[in-house]
């Protein structure tokens, strides 16, 4: 995890009123890192696969996720909102892991992050932890651990 995320594609607290909203914003930190090819592109493809189908996944946590040559890096972003997010029609978020790679790595790459992340969200203590974080720093440990 620790090369897919920097400190600088962390936001905790993040305003924001819609699903749209907080794609967009996580995807502008990733392209500020210079880690996207073409940020609108991305940014459509990430819709794309929202609307086929939601990735809110319980434990008020989504993981949206674009593969596509419009993603220069593999990255992560992550948000933890000020106030959750409708995500999907039976689902709110509060905490959200928008996910970028490439077509090259999309394989092994892309599936390798869903299952991190995925094991990491399924340990109540992991969920404790990235409530109460105070800093970005602290959690950018919580999620190297």
């Amino acid at each position: 995890m620790n090369n897919l995320i920097t400190r600088e594609m962390i936001a905790l607290d993040l305003e924001a009123t819609n699903k749209n909203e907080v794609i967009e914003k996580l995807a502008k930190m990733i392209d500020e890192q210079e880690r996207l090819n073409d940020y609108e592109v991305y940014i459509r493809k990430v819709n794309e696969r929202e609307e086929t189908c939601p990735t809110s996944l319980g434990f008020s946590f989504a993981i949206p996720h674009g593969k596509c040559d419009a993603v220069k890096n593999a990255s992560v972003a992550f948000a933890r909102l000020k106030e959750e997010v409708q995500w999907s029609d039976e689902e709110k978020a509060k905490y959200i892991f928008l996910i970028g790679v490439s077509d090259q790595e999309a394989g092994d790459q892309h599936l390798k992050i869903l299952a991190q992340l995925s094991r990491k969200i399924m340990r109540e203590e992991f969920r404790e932890k990235i409530e109460i974080a105070n800093s970005v720093d602290e959690m950018l440990n919580i999620l190297s651990e």
